[in-house]
């Protein structure tokens, strides 16, 4: 039992350590491939700092501030941009489609079973 309960544990500490270090490996592999450091490790923990009596949590950088001009904006500009996809149309008609063939099905089969029943 105490065998069993050792490669267990072992077995869980090696698979734990695997975990963590594949975490940081990708976390590096961001930071390089984009060269931003929002993706970075050190900014997931964040740090408590008090300002005039309350708690204030901070990242490393400073955010930038949205203002609903902007994003007013930007949405402006998103419905302005008319794009046309394909797979987008081919899955609403197929939804479409389906919900006529379904619906026609579950009529049949309520009215047979409704006949049958009187």
């Amino acid at each position: 039992m105490t065998k069993f309960l050792l490669k267990c544990f072992f077995t869980t500490t090696v698979l734990f350590l695997g975990v963590l270090i594949g975490i940081q490996v990708a976390s590096n592999s961001m930071v390089k491939m984009t060269g931003e450091s929002k993706y970075s490790t050190a900014n997931i923990v964040k740090t408590e700092e008090t300002v005039q009596g309350q708690a204030v949590y901070t990242k490393g950088e400073e955010e930038k501030e949205l203002t609903s001009h902007d994003l007013e904006g930007k949405q402006a500009k998103l419905e302005q941009i008319e794009t046309f996809n394909l797979f987008s149309q081919m899955g609403a008609k197929l939804s479409e489609g389906l919900n006529i063939v379904f619906s026609k099905m579950l009529t049949k089969i309520t009215t047979t079973i409704g006949n049958a029943l009187t």
